[in-house]
Formats: structure tokens, C-alpha cells, sequence
């Protein structure tokens, strides 16, 4: 769900590019490898490295075509009417946290894992939990928008791509909190995935990802 408005983009000019009609199938990234391995059928997949490799070991994707696809920082989003200056440091994003009366998150999704791991290591589990709300995909940023909460919790490009909501803060890579989203095929795909997954990593998007929030990195 986080690459989903980005892919919306991209689509068009992924089937012009290929002569292929692609469907999107969206979903939280820990529930992609469950329908996987419950017998899902794909040709391309787009989910975290760890998932994917899962996969592999599974005789469920291609080993080969496994690639980074890009990393989201996670962010904190408010209401684009009470914008201020993005804080990108640990400790006015704790002041930040610390000051809002609701923060909501998504409770099934990498994102919200991330965000209760990080409040632990930064001992604010005690001040924040009472105040975060876990919802589904896609809810923080819209409660943000309808104004029912006053912070979401949620990847860089969910936050920039809805409307009505910007970034309060993006929390710094020495938090260890990207997200990051590796693509490969199926074992069984048809030709086109192939040329969709050259499209799709090719240097030619950096710049475009880079400012819907997808930062290129490399696999381990």
C-alpha cells in the first residue's frame, strides 16, 4: 500500500512500455506472502526484502529476479492547514509525539510495526500507547485529513500523495525505520513481468521516485 499511488502513475506507461495489461493486486505487506504461499497466482511481486526472500526459500519466486525496488522513510503526517517545518532530528520528533493528543497508525501493516518498535527503543511506549490508535490500511492519513486525528503515522509516500496531509516530521535513517520494498517475479510468470520489472528498476525513474518519497538502495 505504500508504492500504491506511485504504481497508479506508472502503470500506464509500465503497459505502453511492455504491450501488456497489468491488474494491481494491493494489500499490506505482511499479508502478501500469506496469499502467496496460500496458492495466490502473480508474475511480478513488490513487497519487503525479507518477505521476498521468504518466497524464494519457499520455491515461491524467482531467485534470480530479485532486486531492490525502492525505500520509504516513515513519516509523521498532520493536517496541511497546521503545517509547520518538517522536523527530521530524534529529538524534536520525540517533542512532536509527545505534544499531540492523538497518533494514529496502521496496526496490521510494516508501518505501524515499525512505529511501536521505534517508540519502544526510544522509551515512549508509556507516554504514546495510550494515545495511538491502530486502524486499517490507508486510515491514519485519512482520519488526519477528516481532522479525527491530529497525527498519522505512515510511509513518505502515503503522506505526500494524500490529500490535505504533509509531513510533520520524517523520521532519520539512524532510526533504522524505512521501509524497504524489493521486486521479483513468480516462478511461473508470463515474458511481460520480465520486461516490467526491467522498467520498473531502471535509473531513468530515480529522480521521479525520489520525489513521491522512494529512495533507490541496494540489497544486502
Amino acid at each position: 500500500m505504500a508504492i500504491q499511488a506511485i504504481m497508479n502513475n506508472l502503470v500506464p506507461r509500465l503497459e505502453t512500455a511492455t504491450g501488456a495489461s497489468f491488474t494491481q493486486l494491493v494489500d499490506l505487506n505482511p499479508a502478501i506472502p500469506e496469499r502467496i504461499s496460500a496458492g495466490e497466482a502473480y508474475d511480478i511481486g513488490l513487497t519487503n526484502p525479507p518477505y521476498a526472500k521468504g518466497l524464494i526459500n519457499a520455491g515461491k519466486a524467482d531467485a534470480a529476479s530479485h532486486r531492490a525496488f525502492g525505500r520509504v522513510p516513515l513519516a509523521v503526517g498532520r493536517k496541511e492547514e497546521t503545517a509547520d517545518s518538517i522536523r527530521k532530528d530524534v529529538e524534536t520528533i520525540r517533542a512532536l509525539l509527545h505534544e499531540a493528543d492523538s497518533i494514529a497508525y496502521t496496526g496490521a501493516g510494516t508501518s505501524g510495526r515499525t512505529y511501536l518498535d521505534v517508540i519502544e527503543r526510544l522509551d515512549l511506549s508509556t507516554a504514546l500507547l495510550p494515545k495511538s490508535l491502530a486502524m486499517g490500511g490507508g486510515e491514519p492519513v485519512a482520519s488526519v485529513a477528516a481532522g479525527q486525528v491530529e497525527l498519522a503515522v505512515a510511509p513518505l509516500t502515503t503522506v505526500l500523495s494524500t490529500p490535505g496531509v504533509v509531513p510533520a516530521a520524517i523520521l532519520p535513517e539512524e532510526l533504522g525505520t524505512h521501509i524497504d520494498m524489493s521486486i521479483f517475479l513468480s516462478r511461473t510468470s508470463q515474458a511481460s513481468a520480465a520486461s516490467a520489472l526491467e522498467f520498473l528498476t531502471a535509473r531513468e525513474l530515480d529522480d521521479e521516485l525520489a520525489a513521491a518519497g522512494v529512495l533507490r538502495f541496494e540489497l544486502d
